[in-house]
């Protein structure tokens, strides 16, 4: 049976455009997008998006086809214990224009006064200055010049009405991604010379917010597994998207920011608006990311390839909530019911079984994820017990198997990092002391940004480091070594 294709005759109203977002990728449309979707249907708003597409990206035909609908289909572990899958049909998305060819009108959106919200999801990249950009070019390169120029036209038309400021929220990893859009859309305004009246206009009407996102969108699904999706639905989606369960939106605002026009957090306990993103942002990195990095050495160095085969392995699944309980959530400063709620959530994450994980992909610049997510997790735990702790020592010793290649397996599974961190890893191969490596690894402070060498923690990972590579690592043994007492794993 041939399937309809879908159109915006599946849906009995549209949103108005008020919302430009730069950027149409399956990020944002099975994250922002979606919930704004949900919050339009919540509350009886009328909140639409448009999509601006940059330079050099394909072009938005297919959505454009489709009257901006599409599918996002959210699939996990839910609270339950049991695997959930639902469909919604997303009616925000109106068009999607390429800055490249449209960029007319696009100008001529940000002249309308009904447009109010700005999102933005660029990659970490897309937030930085590129010099040599003129207001005159049609378009700018980056995205901060492109914000810039349209704020621009918006005062021009509209400054001299009352509150045409934008509400700016970007999406993007970048921590403080608000604070620094502002700054960089504020350097462009001042080069280009716009006048003290449109500079002040822009510092002061135009609301930047720092967030931190949360969701893994794994985006279009492969064709056997598309077709059978669009049967279940009843129509043909070329835009279709996938997505986890989970998703979350801290909204970081501060008493002298006037709340955030979406009202999200109102209708939706996935968004939560706060004075300060930090404490989130430490239990997603400490949490979420620390727990594949303290995790992802033991994997790889038992054969267990993705994240879902290691949370039906008894052992890892055992380390990993000892690790989360004794070693990370006590030093996260949130209140322990929403650490554990949290904790939760990662775990059936993690046992997803419509996401496959690779550890080995997880152990791309391995090392540097381990300083940001758990290094400061380390050092608490020794302050507070005056002993490293025993999982995460365990977990660090890993590593260095790991970048040594000192297991089973090691050749069709080699580091992948910065060239320094790798030039480190060479000079520790020259070692053949034990003591020595360790002491030249801890003791590295372009890999840690200070020596974390103290006697406790070389002696224990050391003792660790033996233990993985003068046998064949099996998981009993896993457990029981972080079970021993110090000093050197007795």
């Amino acid at each position: 049976m041939t399937l309809p294709p879908l159109s915006p005759a599946h849906l009995n109203r549209r949103p108005q455009p008020r919302i430009l977002q730069f950027g149409g990728g399956n990020f944002l449309r099975g994250f922002m997008d979606w919930k704004i979707d949900r919050l339009n249907e919540a509350s009886g708003s009328d909140w639409g998006v448009v999509i601006l597409r940059s330079l050099g990206s394909t072009d938005g035909s297919a959505l454009n086809a489709q009257g901006g609908l599409y599918t996002v289909v959210s699939r996990g572990i839910g609270a339950d214990g049991t695997a959930q899958s639902h469909s919604r049909l997303v009616g925000s998305v109106l068009a999607e224009l390429s800055c490249a060819t449209d960029w007319d009108r696009v100008v001529q959106l940000a002249r309308n006064p009904m447009v109010e919200v700005i999102l933005s999801n660029t990659t970490e990249a897309g937030i930085a200055y590129v010099a040599g950009q003129r207001i005159g070019d049609a378009p700018p390169v980056s995205f901060p010049a492109k914000l810039t120029r349209l704020l621009v036209e918006r005062w021009r038309a509209l400054g001299h009405l009352a509150n045409m400021g934008w509400q700016v929220l970007p999406c993007e990893l970048t921590e403080n991604c608000g604070d620094k859009l502002r700054d960089l859309v504020l350097r462009h305004a001042t080069e280009w010379a716009v006048g003290q009246d449109c500079l002040a206009w822009i510092a002061q009407q135009t609301v930047f917010y720092n967030t931190l996102v949360d969701r893994i969108v794994t985006g279009h699904p492969a064709p056997k597994a598309l077709e059978e999706l669009e049967q279940s639905l009843g129509y043909r989606d070329p835009c279709l998207t996938t997505a986890e369960l989970f998703h979350l939106l801290v909204i970081e605002s501060p008493p002298d920011k006037p709340a955030f026009k979406l009202r999200l957090a109102e209708h939706d306990t996935g968004t939560i608006e706060v004075p300060d993103a930090a404490p989130y942002r430490l239990r997603k990195v400490a949490i979420l990311n620390g727990a594949h990095t303290a995790l992802c050495p033991f994997a790889l160095l038992c054969g267990v390839q993705t994240v879902g085969e290691a949370m039906a392995q008894p052992t890892l699944l055992s380390l990993l909530h000892r690790v989360l309980a004794e070693e990370i959530k006590p030093f996260v400063p949130l209140p322990q019911a929403d650490l554990d709620a949290f904790a939760d959530d990662v775990l059936r994450r993690f046992a997803n079984p419509f996401i496959q994980h690779r550890w080995y992909d997880i152990s791309l610049n391995g090392l540097a994820k381990y300083r940001d997510r758990l290094l400061g997790r380390v050092l608490a735990y020794q302050t507070r017990h005056a002993a490293p702790p025993p999982i995460l020592s365990l977990s660090l010793a890993g590593w260095l198997v790991f970048y040594l290649g000192r297991f089973d397996g090691a050749d069709a599974l080699p580091p992948r990092d910065q060239a320094p961190v790798l030039a480190l890893i060479a000079h520790l191969r020259g070692l053949s002391d034990t003591t020595a490596i360790v002491t030249a690894f801890l003791a590295d402070v372009s890999l840690w940004g200070q020596s974390i060498a103290t006697l406790d923690l070389v002696a224990t990972v050391a003792a660790d480091f033996d233990f993985l590579t003068q046998q064949p690592v099996s998981f009993a043994a896993l457990l029981a070594i972080t079970s021993n007492p110090y000093p050197a794993r007795a």
